[in-house]
C-alpha cells in the first residue's frame, strides 16, 4: 500500500500539506534560540592574569586580602573612612573576613598575592572568602609596562 503525501482535489490539483513543515521549522527555531542563549555562560569568579596590558583601572575595593612572598596574610579595609591593616592567619581569616563583610556595603574582596606563590594557597584564600560571605572576588594585577614586554 502506497501512502500519498500529497492530496489531490477533485479538479486534479495537488494540495501540499505544510503543517509538518511548519512543525519542523518551529522546532529548529526553538533549538537555535536555546543553543545561542547558553553561549555566554561563564564562571562566577573573575580571574585576571598576574600582569596585564589593560589600562582600565578598577575602583578600589573596601576589603583586600594581601599575601606576601613569605605567605603572610594581612587584611586591608576601610573603617570610618580610614584605611586600616590587620595581620591575620589562614586559620583566622574566615572569622575576621566574615565580620568585616557584615559591616561592609559592598561584599567584594580583592586578593593581592605575590606571583611566586603556590596556586593552591590562593585558591584556598578564595574559598575562605566565598565562605565568609564575599559576593565577588577580584585578583589584583600589576600593569605590564611597554618596556617589560
Amino acid at each position: 500500500m502506497r501512502l500519498n503525501r500529497m492530496k489531490r482535489r477533485s479538479g486534479g490539483e495537488l494540495i501540499l500539506e505544510i503543517t509538518p513543515l511548519i512543525d519542523v521549522v518551529f522546532l529548529l527555531l526553538i533549538f537555535f534560540l536555546v543553543a545561542t542563549s547558553f553561549e555566554d555562560t561563564k564562571s562566577g569568579i573573575k580571574i585576571d592574569l598576574p600582569t596585564s596590558t589593560i589600562k582600565e583601572l578598577k575602583e578600589v575595593k573596601e576589603i583586600q586580602v594581601v599575601i606576601d612572598k613569605n605567605m603572610q596574610l594581612s587584611l586591608n579595609f576601610k573603617d570610618k573612612g580610614q584605611q586600616k591593616q590587620e595581620k591575620v592567619t589562614l586559620g583566622t581569616l574566615r572569622e575576621v573576613l566574615s565580620n568585616k563583610l557584615k559591616n561592609s556595603a559592598e561584599k567584594n574582596v580583592m586578593i593581592s598575592a605575590d606571583k611566586t606563590l603556590d596556586y593552591g594557597l590562593i585558591v584556598n584564600v578564595m574559598t575562605i572568602a566565598k565562605e565568609a560571605g564575599a559576593s565577588s572576588l577580584d585578583i589584583d594585577t600589576s600593569s605590564l609596562s611597554p618596556s617589560n614586554k
